[in-house]
């Protein structure tokens, strides 16, 4: 049956409207719950009284997308949260199943076994539910999941642990008599995490997901359960001298039983020999086929000096300290890991991560200007490229994607997932660049992808979901995604880039005292960064989309907020700001000669092709990239370069002829020009 005007459920005092799929408050306030937790609630609520199995949410709310167990646990805790229900009173879990809701309110005039009638989802056959989706969400997801279908796996929680083949790699542990050999430990399990992410069939959790299992005390189940794996493999490490001992054995956790354990024993230089041994081993009790080679060089920036992976791996362990001390002292490892195998290209990308990383505080510790860093950056990244890692391909994509390239930041973290298929960072990479790119729908199930190889929400994860959303015009769930990084954190990046959105999306729902607040600690934040004051120049800097429309949605959020468009103080006297139409007609297809002003005096000439292809020359730098009109901004992007809008000014005071009959102000520069041809 339909109704026409389905009845509201009360849930603890709170309004759940059948409708238009609301909660309101006692005072007929809103309560944001996203999306998701909302399709989930309504499920149970038309299947009230019956169990509800996990599988049958996570098809009916994600049909075709692969996301994790994670994601209906935090619907359920939102929903709990948002009604009221942290005493599981209303929405009970049923042990190892699912879910039910047991309502103690009726919906008026309908008793609650004809709860099912109101959305048609009451039958329990999975053909059924799946016959009545409609075909063109089926088509629009069809997209997103051959883009992961990959790289995500998805296990069935039917018995405490998965009986999938998935496995977790823990911390082995340092049996050798010195602390500091402790590097050699860690560097074997996340080299293992590697080569077991490679074999077809075998599904491996992140190596940082798994090392927050050290020394935990938990029992291996839990530990399984929690990872969401069914093995797991445990051991130690011991260096004596030039001898290395092994010990290794690999638990099914649902049985809790040991069904491999061997020891290892050889010199130092035979380290990878050691590896591929234990390796094989694995394969051999899974019943797997290996990829034919251990990490095949060529590609994957590895190193078949053992002396250069000490070095390599004392970095890692030195950049994990987070301190200015550590940068120097990974810098040193680095650069001798280098010195022993020029082509070690997971050193040299690690090298300019090290660079890309650097504050202000870490690059006095470095002794080195910021052009320093930018030239070693970018040197080390050319090393890196000969043999390329992971590693390489995460630093080169946050590159492309700031200079206006996300499609070839797409592809090259596609590559990357090639390499290591356990490594949540690449995932949280390709959201953003998928973000970015206009797909954002994608970019919220790669990052469902790095939830399922290292499980739990982080700030950034936070706000690249929120991300997601309001790449979708979902501006309330946008906000619950938002609301959650922690102003207070001592990450500056993730409150700038969260802010702006939240400053948007609140203002796009008319919540303009909430955006108001929002805009005052984005304001603080800037001031702390020393960026200067909200502007919609900063926002088309750093957010680089590739779509007009995606920047236009941002802006016009920002600019509903009061954000202002230029930075205080900056715009001309006597001049007439142009609109984007006048721009493309004046300067696309010309050449441009003037100067710049500021920040010092420059000979300024630049030859701008009809498809916005540029060659730029100020005083003695040449170089070429890309122009393009964006609103009424024109902006420019350039290699090694963060991508740059500003405002172009009509000269009322210049004179015809001359070089300064038009004007051109970007955040930090200024350019009086002529079009010349």
């Amino acid at each position: 049956m339909t109704l026409v005007n389905p009845p509201s459920l009360v849930l603890n005092g709170v309004e759940f409207d059948f409708d238009a799929g609301l909660l309101h408050g006692e005072h007929g306030e809103d309560v944001p719950l996203r999306p998701q937790s909302l399709a989930v609630l309504k499920h149970l609520v038309a299947n009230a009284n019956r169990v509800v199995t996990k599988e049958e949410l996570l098809d009916t709310v994600w049909p075709g997308i692969a996301v994790t167990e994670n994601s209906l646990s935090q619907c359920i805790s939102e929903i709990r949260k948002a009604i009221g229900d942290e005493k599981q009173s209303l929405l009970k879990t049923v042990a190892r199943r699912g879910y039910r809701f047991v309502p103690e309110t009726e919906a008026p005039g309908i008793p609650h076994d004809s709860y099912p009638q109101i959305y048609g989802t009451a039958s329990s056959d999975p053909r059924e539910i799946k016959a009545r989706r409609g075909l063109m969400f089926v088509v629009a997801v069809l997209a997103i999941a051959a883009a992961v279908a990959v790289f995500i796996w998805r296990p069935t929680f039917e018995t405490e642990v998965p009986t999938s083949l998935s496995i977790a790699v823990l911390p082995f542990a340092n049996l050798s008599e010195a602390e500091a050999q402790a590097y050699l430990a860690n560097g074997f399990a996340d080299d293992l995490t590697t080569e077991l992410a490679r074999v077809p069939g075998l599904f491996v959790v992140s190596r940082n997901a798994a090392r927050a299992y050290r020394n935990s005390g938990l029992p291996q189940a839990k530990i399984a359960k929690e990872l969401g794996v069914r093995y797991l493999l445990e051991g130690s490490v011991r260096r004596l001298g030039d001898e290395v001992r092994i010990n290794a054995h690999l638990v099914d956790a649902s049985t809790v039983g040991q069904i491999w354990a061997e020891r290892f024993e050889g010199p130092f230089t035979d380290v990878f020999k050691l590896q591929d041994q234990v390796i094989g081993q694995i394969i051999a009790a899974l019943q797997l086929k290996l990829i034919p080679g251990k990490a095949n060089l060529a590609v994957s920036g590895d190193t078949d000096d053992p002396e250069a992976y000490q070095a390599f791996r004392r970095a890692i362990e030195a950049r994990r300290k987070d301190t200015p001390s550590g940068t120097v002292e990974a810098s040193g490892y680095l650069r001798q890991a280098l010195a022993l195998d020029a082509d070690f290209g997971a050193a040299a990308a690690e090298l300019a991560w090290l660079h890309w990383d650097a504050d202000e505080v870490r690059r006095q510790a470095l002794g080195i200007s910021w052009t320093e860093i930018d030239d070693e950056l970018y040197g080390s990244l050319a090393i890196a490229a000969g043999n390329p890692s992971p590693g390489y391909y995460q630093l080169i994509s946050e590159l492309l994607v700031r200079e206006h390239r996300s499609d070839e930041a797409v592809a090259a973290l596609q590559k990357a997932i090639a390499l290591d298929p356990s490594d949540s960072w690449t995932y949280e990479g390709l959201s953003q660049a998928l973000n970015f790119n206009g797909r954002p729908a994608e970019g919220r199930a790669f990052l469902e992808a790095a939830l399922r190889v290292d499980p739990g929400w982080t700030e950034w994860r936070h706000y690249q979901a929120g991300l997601a959303a309001f790449g979708q015009g979902r501006y309330e769930e946008a906000v619950a995604q938002l609301k959650q990084v922690d102003v207070r954190s001592p990450n500056p990046w993730t409150k700038f880039y969260g802010l702006h959105v939240l400053v948007a999306a609140l203002a796009h729902l008319d919540r303009l005292p909430e955006a108001a607040s929002a805009l005052g600690q984005l304001r603080r934040v800037l001031s702390d960064m020393q960026e200067g004051q909200p502007n919609l120049l900063i926002a088309q800097q750093f957010f680089v989309y590739k779509r007009p429309q995606d920047i236009a949605r941002l802006l016009d959020g920002l600019r509903k907020a009061g954000v202002s468009e230029l930075p205080a103080g900056m715009e001309p006297e006597s001049a007439k700001r142009m609109n984007g139409v006048d721009i493309g007609n004046l300067i696309i297809g010309h050449e441009l000669t003037g100067r710049q002003i500021l920040p010092n005096v420059s000979a300024y000439h630049a030859v701008v092709a009809a498809d916005g292809s540029v060659t730029r020359t100020v005083g003695e730098e040449v170089v070429t990239g890309q122009m393009w009109v964006q609103g009424d901004s024109l902006c420019s992007a350039y290699p090694r370069k963060l991508t740059g809008c500003g405002a172009v000014f009509r000269n009322l005071s210049g004179i015809s002829g001359a070089t300064k009959e038009y004007i051109l102000l970007s955040r930090f520069k200024r350019y009086e020009f002529s079009v010349t041809k």
